[in-house]
């Protein structure tokens, strides 16, 4: 597991909370601490890289799981309760991928 920040759900609220993490230098400041982020609609991943990816670093992956696997702490701001039980749930996304000693919080 590494130091990194992790920010899963890009949209509306969440691209605002995760470029607040930036600015305010909890993630991103450095290579030992990047945000690493996901989102369901892989493009809006792209954007935010496009936007903050010149000052800050951020790594983006493929699978919500990726996320949790490799970050201390991960946030979840997702859209419904729906997408939020999907993406938690699946067998191959954040619950199968949470390791011991980690934080995961969804809002």
């Amino acid at each position: 597991m590494s130091s990194g920040i992790g920010f899963i759900g890009l949209g509306i609220m969440g691209e605002g909370m995760a470029a607040c993490l930036l600015t305010e230098k909890v993630a991103g400041s450095s290579k030992d601490v990047p945000l690493v982020v996901w989102n369901r609609t892989k493009s809006k991943c792209g954007a935010f890289q496009e936007k903050y990816g010149t000052e800050y670093t951020i790594v983006m992956k493929d699978t919500a799981k990726e996320v949790v696997e490799c970050c201390d702490i991960t946030f979840s701001m997702l859209s419904t309760p729906e997408a939020s039980a999907a993406v938690f749930n699946a067998p191959d996304e954040v619950l199968a991928g949470v390791p011991e000693k980690s934080l995961v919080t969804n809002y």
